[in-house]
């Protein structure tokens, strides 16, 4: 599997997915003009994954900010470790949060997905 790493820019996010590591990180800002485009990638790369995942998957959600069309995509990204989950592999969530409503987000995705986030307060949005 190809180790995928995306600087991204004021609209769409930074990546890192590192199927060698275990290592799946994403953040920054997703407000893009075409959420599909931006997400899809990353969904096919993680459909792929989970046909071999590591033993520990490691996710890291980093968002300064993201608009609701990238939510709806962001949760649909998050679904999969599920599956990774449910096949006795062991999945950590750290899902990092500026302002509440980042928090509430992360509270209600944690909620929907029936999985343990572990929540910190960003200090400062770092990139992989």
């Amino acid at each position: 599997m190809e180790h995928i790493i995306s600087a991204g820019n004021m609209k769409t996010p930074w990546v890192n997915l590192d199927p060698e590591k275990g290592l799946i990180e994403l953040g920054g800002r997703s407000i893009p003009e075409n959420t599909e485009s931006v997400y899809r990638p990353l969904i096919e790369w993680l459909e792929e994954y989970i046909a071999a995942p590591q033993d520990t998957t490691t996710v890291r959600v980093d968002f300064e900010y993201f608009n609701s069309s990238s939510a709806k995509y962001l949760i649909r990204f998050l679904e999969y470790f599920t599956n990774i989950r449910n096949s006795g592999k062991e999945v950590i969530i750290n899902w990092y949060y500026n302002d509440d409503e980042l928090l509430e987000y992360g509270e209600d995705f944690q909620d929907v997905l029936e999985m343990k986030f572990n929540f910190y307060p960003a200090k400062e949005f770092k990139k992989f």
